[in-house]
């Protein structure tokens, strides 16, 4: 079948072998894939990304550089198969998938980071029976693929805990931070202040609830922030873009008493000075995964509620389509040598024709 790999640091549009669903599996097939900033991490920093999993003593998402493989595991699909002892899902099913799956010598493994199975950029996938969510007629399979990386952003602010009187501060609105964003507004924060170098992400952010939003190569987002508030006002960042000494300059900036929730997946080293951070009571926390827990996806499940009740537009996101054999382009136009990325979600449909580079979402 064709598929997309990552081939020693090159994505290449090959052939792999057709998988097999074993017991409590899914035999799928992607309906939409997005490629995910954790993907552009794969490709451009392999021993870096490689590095940080065993160290976080995260195995299941390392694999053999040496080797071909298959990424993507934002997606939407069908299923065409169920594999022996599989009884809560039938074939035809339109699913989010929830990526995991089950290696045969019993290691779980995130689908799109191993070797022996393929990821969503391929014309099928294996997925564990368990924890997909169930796409009603009502809601568009292609654009439902934006959930799991919105899951993120979501994530971070559940686990902030964030309540009403507090400002938040987003910096970065790609997929990311826009579910910052969303879950913010769903919640009635206010202020919240966006920051992005693309005129294109920030007006989305505006779309999707935020009140202000700011270039940072022209305005402090935190100035933009204090603005709007009262110094008083708790504060809490949510930093989705990994920009270089993005953390160093968060906490000089911002106000005393400030929780930064990390999750833009930075993978250079980064200095800071703890003494600051001491004397300003700043706090920072990680997170990363759709839920709060090792096998909860609260954020998961909550993302996909969202779009469910309508109370965002997922298809504003979806910047453009590509065909599975222009998978390198999108790549490409997700990390461009210089410049700003306009581009938020490029979604690779399979049913597209062969050689549609990245067309644009009208």
């Amino acid at each position: 079948m064709k598929a997309v790999v990552l081939r020693q640091g090159t994505i290449i549009a090959t052939d792999v072998a057709e998988p097999v669903a074993g017991p409590g599996q899914l035999l799928v097939e992607p309906l939409a894939a997005g490629v995910c900033g954790s993907d552009l991490s794969a490709w451009q920093h392999t021993d870096d990304f490689l590095a940080a999993h065993l160290e976080a003593d995260v195995l299941g998402e390392v694999f053999d550089p040496r080797r071909d493989v298959v990424l993507g595991h934002e997606f939407t699909a069908r299923i065409l198969e169920l594999g022996p002892d599989v009884t809560d899902y039938e074939v035809g099913d339109l699913i989010v998938a929830l990526p995991w799956i089950v290696a045969a010598d019993g290691t779980t493994h995130t689908v799109g980071y191993s070797d022996t199975s393929p990821g969503a950029l391929a014309e099928r996938t294996v997925v564990q029976a368990g924890g997909h969510l169930k796409i009603p007629e009502s809601i568009d399979p292609i654009t439902a693929a934006v959930t799991e990386p919105l899951a993120t952003g979501v994530n971070a602010v559940l686990r902030s805990g964030i309540q009403s009187g507090a400002a938040a501060v987003v910096t970065g609105c790609g997929p990311v931070g826009l579910g910052s964003v969303i879950e913010l507004a769903v919640r009635g924060i206010h202020p919240i202040v966006a920051s992005d170098p693309s005129a294109r992400r920030r007006e989305l952010a505006l779309a999707y609830g935020a009140d202000v939003a700011v270039d940072p190569l022209q305005m402090d987002p935190m100035q933009a922030l204090r603005n709007e508030t009262a110094p008083t006002t708790e504060t809490f960042v949510f930093e989705a873009s990994g920009a270089k000494d993005i953390l160093r300059k968060l906490m000089t900036s911002a106000p005393k008493y400030t929780r930064i929730m990390i999750v833009g997946s930075a993978m250079r080293p980064e200095t800071i000075r703890p003494v600051t951070g001491i004397l300003k009571n700043v706090s920072l926390e990680f997170v990363g995964g759709p839920g709060r827990g090792e096998q909860t996806y609260e954020a998961f499940e909550r993302t996909f509620d969202h779009i469910v009740t309508g109370r965002f537009d997922p298809s504003l996101m979806v910047t453009g389509y590509a065909s599975l054999d222009a998978v390198h382009d999108v790549f490409a136009a997700l990390r461009p040598t210089a410049g700003t990325i306009d581009h938020v979600k490029i979604l690779v449909r399979n049913e597209l024709p062969a050689g549609t580079g990245i067309v644009p979402n009208a």
